[in-house]
C-alpha cells in the first residue's frame, strides 16, 4: 500500500489544477468579473448563484453555506472523496506523476475500496459489452437492439452489453483479479448461504456512470420473452452508488444541456440511447428509483429548464406529480411533455424523427398546468360539490407558489378549469393562507461606511498584486475597528497575497474558506492600485476621526492653563485635523 503523497507533489497538483474547467464539470459557470465566476453552489440548495470561482487564486467560495478551499478541497466534497484519492485523481488530469513517502495504509484503506469497486464496475461492463458484440450468447440481444434501432456504433458508445444466462459468467473471469468480497459489494455478485452466484443473468446491460464518468453500477433489461423476474434490475445502492444522486448519461449530456440550458428526464435507458443516436443529447434517465431530490438538485446545476418526457401511462403521470414536490426549492423549471397514447421517447424519435419529438417539447405543459388539470380531470364537475371538491384538491398546489404572480395566474387557470369564478379560488386560497402565521423576513442590516470600507480593503489584499503593493506596510490592526475584521487582516497578512499557497500550508478549514471568500469576492470598482489607494485613503480617514475624537475628549478634561499636556495635544489635534482635510478630498465615493 502506497504511503503519503509527497509535499511538493500535492503542491504541483495544486498549480496544474485548472478550477474553472474542473468545477465546469458539476455545475454550470458564467463569468461574473474580471477575475470571477459564479454559479449555482453543488454543497447547499439554492436558486440565486451565491458560488464564486476565482482562477488566478485557484479558489472557490460559497457565499451561502461557506464552503470554501481549492481544487483539492471542492472534489473532496463534490465527489465525498479522502484526500489522497482526490489529489490522485487530480494529479491524472494535470499529468502529475505522484511520489509517496511513509506508510499510511488506514489513510488509503477507503480510496483503495473504492478504486475496487470502480474497477468492478467497469470491468463488468467491457466483458458485457464484448459478450454482445462478439459472443454466441448475445446473438438474441443483438438482434433485440437492432430492432429497437440501435446500432453497433451506438452500442459501443454506451457501451451496452450482454450478460449470459448461467450464473458464474461474471464471477469467474473477475474473480481471478478481483475478491468474491468486493464483486458482491458492488452489487455484481450475489452471495447467500454460501451460493455465490452473478446478478446479471440473461439480461441486456446497461453501465452507469458518476459525472466524472465512472463507471458505478449497471442497468439491466430482461430480454423478451425471457422475463423471469422484474423487467428491469439494477445494481444495489454501494459506498459509490446512490441511486438519488446518480441520473444515466449525466456525465455525458452535462455539456450539450449547458449548451441548450434544456434537459430531457426520461424513464428507460434505451429512452436516452435511441434519442442520443437521433442526435438529442440531452436525455437523461433515473436508475430504477422515482424522480428525487438529488436528481434535481443536479439538473439545476446545468438546466434551466427540465422536461419530463415520461411515458403515457397512469405510471409516468405519478412520476410528474411526484416531481411537484421539488419545484420550488431549486432555480429549473419543471415541464411535462405529454406524448401520444401508448408511445416512449424511443417511439416517437424511432417512427418521427427527433424533430418530431424537439416539436413536442416546444409545446410541453408547465408542471404546475400540468398537475392541476390532472387534479380537476378526476373531479365531477357537473355538480357545484363537484366543483368545490376540485378547487380544495388543487389549493394545496397554489399554496406552494411563492411566487405572488404565478400564484395568481395559476389561481386563475384553477377557476377556469374548474368552472368557478376567480373571487371563489382566491376567498378559498386567503382563507386556507389565513391559518397560518404569516413569515416575517428578518430585515437585512445595511453595513455601515467603515465596515463597508474595511471589507473591500480586505479583498483588494487577499487579491494581493501591484494594486496594493505600496499600501500592505501602511496598514496596522487599529485600521480594522471589527473584531472579524481584524482576525482576517491577520490571516491575510500571513497569507501575504498568496491564497493558494496559506490553504496548501493550512490546517485551518475556517480561515482558508475565509480568505477564498476574500479572493472571489467582486470589487466594488476596478481594483487598480487608484481604487486601492482611494480605498486606504477612506479608511485611514476613519482612523484620523477616531483618533480626533479621542484627543478632543481628552482635551476637555485638561486645564489649558496649567496642564503641560494640553499644548501638546492640542497640537496632535491640528495635525489630525490638518491630514482629514486632505483626504476628504478623495475617495467619498467609497464606503
Amino acid at each position: 500500500m502506497a504511503g503519503r503523497i509527497r509535499h511538493e507533489d500535492i503542491e504541483a497538483v495544486r498549480e496544474r489544477t485548472d478550477i474553472v474547467k474542473l468545477v465546469s464539470g458539476y455545475l454550470t459557470l458564467k463569468k461574473s468579473g474580471h477575475d470571477s465566476y459564479s454559479g449555482l453552489c453543488p454543497f447547499h440548495t439554492e436558486k440565486t448563484p451565491s458560488f464564486s470561482v476565482s482562477p488566478a487564486k485557484g479558489v472557490f467560495y460559497c457565499f451561502g453555506c461557506g464552503q470554501g478551499g481549492d481544487g483539492i478541497k471542492f472534489l473532496r466534497e463534490v465527489e465525498h472523496l479522502e484526500f489522497a484519492e482526490a489529489v490522485e485523481r487530480l494529479a491524472k488530469e494535470a499529468g502529475v506523476t505522484l511520489r509517496y513517502e511513509g506508510d499510511s495504509p488506514a489513510e488509503r484503506r477507503a480510496a483503495s475500496r473504492r478504486q475496487a469497486l470502480h474497477r468492478a464496475n467497469q470491468e463488468a461492463a467491457e466483458l458485457y459489452h464484448r459478450m454482445l458484440a462478439d459472443g454466441r450468447e448475445g446473438e438474441d440481444a443483438r438482434r433485440y437492439l437492432a430492432e429497437r434501432g440501435i446500432d453497433q456504433e451506438t452500442a459501443a458508445t454506451f457501451l451496452i452489453g450482454y450478460a449470459p444466462g448461467y450464473s458464474d459468467f461474471l464471477l469467474r473471469r473477475l474473480a481471478k483479479t478481483l475478491s468474491t468480497e468486493i464483486l458482491v459489494e458492488a452489487g455484481l455478485v450475489l452471495g447467500e448461504g454460501g451460493d455465490v452466484r452473478d446478478r446479471f443473468r440473461g439480461r441486456i446491460t446497461f453501465p452507469v456512470h458518476d459525472l466524472s464518468g465512472r463507471a458505478v453500477g449497471i442497468g439491466a433489461r430482461s430480454m423478451p420473452g425471457r422475463e423471469e423476474g422484474p423487467k428491469y434490475l439494477n445494481s444495489p445502492e454501494t459506498p459509490i452508488y446512490r441511486k438519488g444522486e446518480v441520473l444515466y448519461n449525466l456525465h455525458r449530456a452535462k455539456g450539450a444541456i449547458a449548451r441548450t440550458s434544456d434537459i430531457h428526464v426520461v424513464e428507460g435507458y434505451t429512452d436516452v440511447i435511441a434519442m442520443a443516436q437521433a442526435g438529442i443529447e440531452t436525455a437523461v434517465a433515473t436508475c430504477g428509483t422515482a424522480l428525487g431530490e438529488g436528481h434535481f438538485r443536479l439538473a439545476s446545476r446545468f438546466a434551466e429548464r427540465m422536461v419530463l418526457a415520461f411515458d403515457s401511462d397512469e405510471a409516468g403521470a405519478r412520476a410528474a406529480e411526484r416531481a411537484f414536490q421539488f419545484l420550488e426549492s431549486y432555480p429549473v423549471r419543471a415541464v411535462v411533455l405529454i406524448l401520444p397514447e401508448g408511445k416512449d421517447p424511443a417511439d416517437v424519435v424511432r417512427t418521427e424523427g427527433a424533430e418530431a419529438l424537439l416539436s413536442m417539447t416546444k409545446e410541453a405543459v408547465p408542471l404546475v398546468e400540468y398537475m392541476l388539470r390532472r387534479t380537476v380531470a378526476r373531479r365531477d364537475l357537473s355538480t357545484v360539490e363537484g366543483q368545490s371538491a376540485a378547487v380544495a384538491a388543487a389549493l394545496p398546489m397554489l399554496e406552494q407558489l411563492r411566487d405572488p404572480i404565478r400564484q395568481s395566474e395559476y389561481g386563475h387557470l384553477l377557476a377556469e378549469l374548474a368552472g368557478v369564478s376567480d373571487s371563489s379560488v382566491s376567498i378559498a386560497l386567503d382563507r386556507r393562507l389565513g391559518g397560518r402565521p404569516v413569515e416575517v423576513r428578518q430585515a437585512v442590516k445595511r453595513a455601515s461606511a467603515q465596515e463597508r470600507v474595511e471589507r473591500e480593503m480586505l479583498r483588494l489584499l487577499a487579491r494581493g498584486g501591484e494594486p496594493v503593493s505600496d499600501i500592505v506596510d501602511r496598514l496596522e490592526p487599529v485600521h480594522f475597528q471589527m473584531a472579524r475584521n481584524r482576525e482576517l487582516f491577520a490571516l491575510v497578512h500571513a497569507a501575504d497575497g498568496d491564497v493558494r499557497g496559506y490553504a496548501a500550508r493550512s490546517d485551518n478549514d475556517k480561515a482558508v474558506a475565509a480568505l477564498s471568500a476574500l479572493a472571489v469576492e467582486p470589487t466594488e470598482s476596478e481594483p487598480t492600485r487608484g481604487y486601492a489607494e482611494d480605498v486606504w485613503a477612506r479608511l485611514q480617514e476613519f482612523a484620523l476621526k477616531r483618533r480626533s475624537t479621542e484627543v478632543r475628549s481628552q482635551l476637555q478634561k485638561l486645564n489649558p492653563q496649567s496642564d503641560p499636556r494640553y499644548d501638546e495635544l492640542f497640537q496632535q489635534l491640528i495635525a489630525l485635523d490638518g491630514e482629514l482635510r486632505r483626504l476628504r478630498g478623495r475617495a467619498h465615493s467609497i464606503g
